[in-house]
């Protein structure tokens, strides 16, 4: 087994643990809470990020990880592609959002978190470019594009 597959293999997993999260947090939880009491509805948000932020925090680290270090191995005119850029804006994203915005709070110093509708909006987006990321990566890694 070579280097890059290694590295594939466990990209893919973390990506299919911090994405599928963010999938199940927005399509299904979220929605739930915004049914709930203002204070009762923040209150679970606050202990759903305690318990997946982490986990979301690793498989980021092993996703950028893992990506870099197979980007540094693939040949030029693989790595200047538009779907590997993607990617890395993805990832990006959500890692000023794991790393920054969230420990800093941000999202409740700007009332999103206030704001059910706001703050299921602003995770539907990330989840949307996140899919397309996946979507876009697959097939891009296959020679499609």
């Amino acid at each position: 087994m070579t280097t890059f597959n290694i590295l594939l293999a466990f990209h893919v997993l973390g990506v299919v643990w911090w994405i599928g999260g963010v999938a199940m947090v927005t399509a299904t939880l979220l929605p739930i809470f915004n049914r709930l009491p203002a204070a009762e509805r923040i209150e679970r948000i606050k202990q759903l990020e305690g318990r997946f932020a982490n986990q979301a925090r690793v498989a980021v680290l092993v996703v950028g990880i893992t990506g870099f270090w197979m980007y540094a191995l693939l040949p030029g005119e693989v790595t200047h592609t538009w779907w590997i850029g993607l990617m890395m804006l993805v990832w990006v994203l959500f890692t000023m959002m794991l790393f920054v915005a969230e420990p800093l709070h941000l999202p409740a110093k700007l009332g999103l978190i206030h704001s059910p509708r706001k703050f299921l909006v602003v995770h539907a987006v990330l989840l949307g470019l996140a899919l397309a990321a996946v979507f876009c990566g697959v097939i891009g890694s296959r020679g499609g594009f």
